[in-house]
């Protein structure tokens, strides 16, 4: 019995090791290159004494990276529909309600174009409340999220160490391809997280990427915003940072998107309202598709 146990136990030392399901996240957020792996340990272990730490203060967990690995772990392997289908069925099923649901065509090209207010769960809230309406959809978004969302369901983009589009002219060519062929294509109009200033939500300008494909594709747009906003540590953690770093709110956002799991999960269970605006011509500018989204939640943006 001993020799069977001892087998065993080898047998399981000599596997190999597997990442931890939280590294592609860590590296892809905060640009850590493959091979850092001292450094993506040391993140890791300051982001649970950070946790300790404030669950000993206020019982809850900071990162919460321990509870973001558990939710990792148990989504492994699913991507897609079949994702969105499990996260929106954890804690009792989560509730999303879209208002202006009939402004989105059920066939042909057509442009969602989108405030960002939280984060990773803006595309699953859309998910919800879309993919019955429109089963074609597709998401711009960032190629870390490709692990998570599939790539039958993501038009990539390709980040530099300073937040630059790498991959500015495949991307688009793979927006375009996809409203040539009748898509529904989400577009998030800022690419950027808001920040908040004096309790109200505070978008980036929006970038003209929307404006010249629904031109290019004569592909109608639709303004969208999801009635939501993270939690307060969030902000709290984007604003320390910021002040430490002399002012540097780029810096404030991409340490604080560490917690974008996190806040994925402290909002399953719950119900959220998505609105849907009047379409709008193909080629409107960003700065109207701007106002158009934000107005549709008062009270939410500056």
């Amino acid at each position: 019995m001993r020799q069977t146990t001892d087998r065993r136990d080898r047998r399981i030392l000599n596997q190999p090791k597997t990442d931890n399901p939280l590294d592609a996240l860590l590296r892809a957020r905060l640009r850590i290159p493959q091979g850092a792996d001292r450094r993506l340990k040391l993140l890791r272990w300051l982001m649970r004494a950070v946790d300790a730490v404030n669950r000993g203060f206020t019982g809850q967990a900071f990162f919460a990276l321990r509870e973001t690995e558990e939710i990792l772990i148990a989504l492994d392997g699913r991507t897609g529909t079949d994702l969105i289908h499990a996260l929106l069925a954890m804690n009792g099923g989560t509730q999303i309600i879209p208002h202006g649901l009939e402004n989105i065509p059920r066939a042909g090209p057509v442009v969602i174009a989108s405030t960002h207010p939280i984060g990773t769960f803006d595309f699953i809230a859309h998910a919800g409340a879309l993919l019955d309406h429109r089963p074609d959809l597709k998401v711009v978004a960032g190629r870390e999220t490709e692990r998570f969302l599939g790539a039958e369901r993501l038009i990539a983009v390709d980040l530099d160490s300073k937040d630059r589009v790498l991959t500015a002219r495949h991307t688009r060519a793979g927006m375009i391809a996809h409203l040539n062929n009748a898509g529904a294509l989400l577009v998030f109009g800022s690419g950027r997280v808001p920040r908040m200033q004096g309790g109200l939500l505070v978008e980036p300008p929006w970038r003209t990427g929307v404006t010249h494909t629904s031109a290019s594709c004569a592909a109608p747009i639709v303004p969208a915003s999801a009635d939501m906003r993270n939690s307060r540590h969030y902000y709290r953690t984007r604003r320390l940072v910021a002040l430490l770093s002399g002012g540097n709110d780029e810096l404030g956002r991409k340490v604080a998107s560490l917690r974008y799991v996190s806040e994925l999960k402290a909002k399953l269970g719950g119900a959220y309202d998505v609105h849907y605006g009047p379409v709008q011509p193909p080629g409107t500018a960003p700065e109207t598709l701007k106002i158009l989204a934000e107005n549709l939640v008062p009270g939410l943006y500056n």
